[in-house]
Parts: C-alpha cells; sequence; structure tokens
C-alpha cells in the first residue's frame, strides 16, 4: 500500500456559524494549506471545541494531516458559543445548520462526515434523521439510541453515579459563563462533593446539584417513566428517517454499549435506503467510556486492545467521502474483542450465526447467600429446590465494584474489579458452576429471568455476570438492573403485590468473553448496585422525593424449582 500523503494545516480558531434562529455558534477550523477541495469532517460538543475529545480520539489536526477539512464546534450554550445550553434539544437543528455551513466552507469539497462519543454520538443520530444535503456518513462512537434507557435510566433505575457527576461536570462550565468570580470555587468542590455524596436523600435536593447551574438535572428527575419527554430524542423509532452509512464503536465496559448495538442493528435493517442499511459497521473493544486503553481497573487485555479506531475511521471516510476502494466494505459487519482470549473476532452478524443460546439454571439447597454458600449453576432444569431468601436495605446497599458507567473511573465506578468485596455478603447471593473443563466462549446477548417475590410494593433486582478465576478471584463482565414496577412497562409502572412471585426477565448485557479452562461462570444476585444505580427506598413511588425516613427494608425471595426455574441464557459460540 502506498505512504499516504500528509498535509500541512492551518488553523482557524472562533469561526462563526449562524444558526436558523440567529444564535451564534464557534468552531475551529483545521484546513490543509494545499489548493484543492477537501471532504470536511465535523464534531459537535459540549466539552470544549479546544479539547475536541482528545481523550480518545487523536487531534484533529492529525485528521486534517490526512486531508480533511475538521470542524471542532461548541454546541449551543457551551464553550464559545452563544444560546442556552438544554442537553440534546436544539442538537437536531443546530447539527443540520452546521453542516450546511460545513458545505459552504472554502475548500470544502461539499461532502461532510460526522464523528464523535458520548454526546457528540447523539449530535450526529439526531441530525442524520433530517437527511442534510452533504451529509454523507457518521461514526457515532460510545452512545445509545435514546435518552431514556441505558442513558439516563436503566430498566427504571436512574444512573445515579453518572447522571450526578456528569450535571456536576457541565456545571463548571455553566458557572465561567454565567456565574460571579466568587461562584468558581463552590463549583469546582461540588464535583468532588458530589462524586462523595451519593446517599444523599432526597436525591431531588442534592446540595451540590443547583437548580442554578444544573436545571436538566432536576428536569431529569422530574420524568422517571418514558414519556413524551424522552421520546423527541428516541433514535430508535426513527431508524427509517435515516439515509447515511455508518461506523458505530462501542466498548464492552461503557455505559452505552446496548445502544452502541441496538443502533447498529436497527440502521442494517431499518435505515431509509439499501446503501445506508448495507453501509452500517460495529466495533466494540474491551473499553470502559474513556480513555480506550488495554488496561483499566484490574485487567490487562494485552496489545491487541490498544485503541486502533483512527486508522479505521480514516479508512472509512476515505471509502465514504472520498470514494475509495480500500476494500474497508469487503470486511466482515460486525469485529468485537474478546476478552480472555485477548483478540478480536469478525462476523457479519450479531448475534453471530453459530451461536447456541444456552440455559444455566440456578440451584441451591436454599442458602445461596455470599460466596460462601450453596449456590450452584448448571444446565441442569431443577427439581424441587428451596428457595433463597436475602433482607434488602436500601441504607446498607451493596457497593458498586466496577461496571458499566460513564464518565471517568475516579468520578464513577467503571471497568473490570475483583467482586470478592461484595461476594462476601448476606444481601448478595452468589451460583457459581463448577471448574470448566474447557474454554467457553459467551459472545452475544445475555439474558437473565428472575422468578422472586418481595415483602415490598416495589424493589429492585441486579444480576451480574463474573469470570472466576483459579486463584479465585472474581472479574465482572456485564451487570443490569430492573425495577419490579417496570417490570412490563416502563412508561405505565404498576406496584407489586408483596409477598407474590413475578417472573422479572431482562439483559444483563451483551458481551464477548472466552471463560477458560479451569475458571467458573458466576452470576450475582442481589437488590442494590450503589452508587452506579439508585437505591430502591422499597416503596412503590411516582416521584422521586424519598428521604430517610420513607425507605423499608424488604424480604427478598428468589425461587428456583421446576415450577419457577430462574436462568441465566448465554449465547455460546465455538471457542476459538
Amino acid at each position: 500500500m502506498a505512504k499516504k500523503k500528509l498535509h500541512k494545516v492551518g488553523l482557524e480558531t472562533g469561526v462563526v456559524m449562524k444558526m436558523r434562529d440567529g444564535v451564534e455558534l464557534q468552531a475551529d477550523v483545521y484546513t490543509p494549506e494545499e489548493d484543492g477541495e477537501y471532504p470536511v469532517l465535523l464534531i459537535r460538543l459540549p466539552y470544549d471545541k479546544t479539547v475536541a475529545e482528545a481523550q480518545a480520539f487523536l487531534h484533529p489536526e492529525w485528521y486534517a494531516r490526512n486531508g480533511y477539512i475538521v470542524v471542532s464546534q461548541d454546541v449551543r450554550g457551551r464553550g464559545a458559543s452563544g444560546g442556552e445550553f438544554e442537553p440534546f434539544h436544539n442538537e437536531c437543528n443546530d447539527g443540520v445548520d452546521t453542516i450546511k455551513a460545513c458545505v459552504k466552507l472554502k475548500k470544502s469539497s461539499g461532502k461532510v462526515g460526522t464523528y464523535g462519543f458520548s454526546y457528540p454520538g447523539q449530535t450526529q443520530l439526531l441530525s442524520a434523521t433530517k437527511r442534510p444535503k452533504g451529509f454523507a456518513t457518521m461514526v457515532p462512537a460510545l452512545t445509545s439510541d435514546g435518552m431514556y434507557d441505558d442513558w439516563t435510566y436503566k430498566n427504571g433505575v436512574l444512573h445515579q453515579a453518572f447522571v450526578q457527576s456528569w450535571s456536576a461536570y457541565l456545571a463548571i462550565n455553566e458557572v465561567f459563563r454565567k456565574g460571579k468570580p466568587a461562584d468558581v470555587r463552590p463549583v469546582i468542590e461540588n464535583l468532588g462533593a458530589v462524586c462523595g455524596s451519593h446517599d444523599y436523600l432526597p436525591i431531588t435536593e442534592h446540595p451540590n446539584l443547583p437548580k442554578k447551574f444544573n436545571s436538566f438535572y432536576h428536569e431529569w428527575l422530574k420524568h422517571p417513566n418514558y414519556d413524551a419527554y424522552w421520546k423527541k430524542w428516541q433514535t430508535a423509532d426513527r431508524y427509517g428517517e435515516i439515509d447515511v452509512p455508518a461506523l458505530h464503536i462501542g466498548g464492552w465496559y461503557d455505559i452505552f454499549v446496548e445502544g452502541n448495538i441496538r443502533n447498529f442493528l436497527g440502521l442494517s435493517a431499518g435505515a431509509m435506503t439499501e446503501e445506508a442499511r448495507a453501509g452500517q459497521k460495529l466495533v466494540i473493544g474491551p473499553w470502559y467510556h474513556m480513555p480506550w486503553t488495554q488496561a483499566m481497573g484490574e485487567m490487562d487485555f494485552g496489545r491487541e486492545a490498544r485503541n486502533h479506531t483512527d486508522e479505521l475511521m480514516v479508512r472509512w471516510f476515505d471509502h465514504w467521502l472520498r470514494g475509495e476502494d480500500n476494500g474497508i466494505m469487503e470486511e466482515p459487519k460486525v469485529s468485537v474483542f474478546v476478552m480472555g482470549a485477548n483478540k478480536w473476532r469478525q462476523s457479519n452478524e450479531w448475534p453471530f450465526k453459530n451461536t447456541k443460546f444456552t440455559k444455566f439454571f440456578m440451584h441451591s439447597g436454599g442458602r445461596a447467600n455470599s460466596l460462601n454458600g450453596d449456590g450452584t449453576l448448571n444446565r441442569q432444569a431443577p427439581g424441587d429446590e428451596q428457595h433463597d431468601i436475602f433482607v434488602n436495605d436500601p441504607f446498607y446497599p451493596v457497593q458498586s465494584m466496577g461496571g458499566r458507567s460513564c464518565c471517568i473511573a475516579s468520578m464513577t465506578p467503571m471497568g473490570p474489579q475483583d467482586q470478592r468485596p461484595v461476594e462476601t455478603r448476606n444481601d448478595v447471593l452468589v451460583y457459581s458452576t463448577a471448574r470448566l473443563a474447557q474454554d467457553v466462549a459467551v459472545i452475544g446477548p445475555v439474558d437473565v429471568t428472575l422468578y422472586a417475590a418481595s415483602s415490598a410494593d416495589d424493589t429492585d433486582f441486579t444480576v451480574k455476570l463474573v469470570d472466576v478465576y483459579p486463584d479465585g478471584r472474581a472479574i465482572n463482565i456485564a451487570d443490569a438492573i430492573q425495577r419490579a414496577s417496570h417490570r412490563d412497562s416502563s412508561e405505565k409502572p404498576s406496584a407489586i403485590k408483596p409477598g407474590e412471585v413475578y417472573e422479572y426477565s431482562f439483559r444483563v448485557g451483551s458481551t464477548a468473553i472466552r471463560f477458560a479452562k479451569g475458571h467458573r461462570i458466576r452470576i450475582e444476585v442481589a437488590s442494590t448496585n450503589f452508587p452506579t444505580f439508585e437505591r430502591n427506598l422499597n416503596k412503590f413511588r411516582k416521584k422521586r422525593d424519598g428521604g430517610y425516613f420513607d425507605g423499608m427494608v424488604a424480604t427478598q425471595r428468589i425461587f428456583h424449582d421446576s415450577r419457577y426455574p430462574s436462568h441465566i441464557t448465554l449465547p455460546l459460540v465455538p471457542a476459538a
């Protein structure tokens, strides 16, 4: 392959782009100095156009050296841009207007591609539904398919650590824009205070999240159900309005990975044109939200796990914006990193074509409490067995140990961690297989069906998939939570009857992991995973206004017998 020509780059800062309502947004524009026409790459973000998400991507100048005009723009109400910042409210129209402005830039070829992860991923998807002229492709990375489930809430439960810390972080910019100098230090200190005070109740009255600088946080809490407020941003309902190919990038320990996968599947099946449907690709590494590195938490996934996405993205843009036949579209549609094996596997389908969805049933003699209990996990359906019992005290919650959250590990629990500190608790049920006689590859969506009863009229159930090493280390792979009142619908939640057995079926998470010979496959069942998820005070409430005197202890029963065969379904593929 011939060595690619690199360009000298000029930078113009503070480039003004006027929106349809007259508000002026500012961007930094990196342009190759040589004469000629160049495609435009656009990233729109609320985190400072100068940084341009360089925590994960290479700098905009690097992309410009590869022959692109790169536009890094502060979204409305952030950084140097005018207007008021309301998350997601203006991103569709502002994105369309910005793409139109990019088409008209000096030296622009008239073709625009977008990129960005997290919030900038949403700016792309929302604008894509309007199909602006010149918009040719996008790379929405580590982002979801909507703002309700897997962003603000998870099966009815607030993503508390993420939402509170993100709100406090964004408030720092707000105080610089609007506040007085005396406000700066308190707001910066608030970020640290929020991360250390998630237990404050009611969460609607958190002293470190004042409405003056965190108005959207309070607005989100007013909408605990999936209602019209959230539906206007639900990309999943509008795949048929999108007509561009997309490269979807995700991470196994990222909060938004399920949304990444749904976007890939939804656009592959339902995008407006055949070219768009055929032009979807999915890449998922072992990463958490940021940075995308081979080592995080307690694991090092090896050199194969290093971040290679910038080179991949340039190939993608070269094909879709320059028309280069570089072979990228002949490669398999799906590329996922298999943890444990520490290598990439490819397929043209997700889940993989040869997947066998296999039930692993929970068993015990009635005391699966903690890793010292008698809980087991195997493929044999249960017979007549005793149920397991534990107590859920919302004021003594199970601590979050790593997992899928956002945005950095110093602010929220993220990544792979040893779970033994929480597995010693009696309010954590532990079910483990025998030591594996051979490698077992689990690649795809992992689902659980729990049959459970509670003494409360509302409560939560958590499930975690764990890889147990021969030395006893128990590394988390995927986890999820289900609010009992949202078991059937997040639009119209309903209380449960205390003591009655209900079926709770939900997705634990998608993953790619090789459980090695000699390891054990384990699941944990509990009722709290805090502060990743808010605590349920074990009372059915329509508002998030519960205080310290509003909670109650609940007795939980998990059934696993012939009538109520609680199980986890693992997507098994041949180990390679």
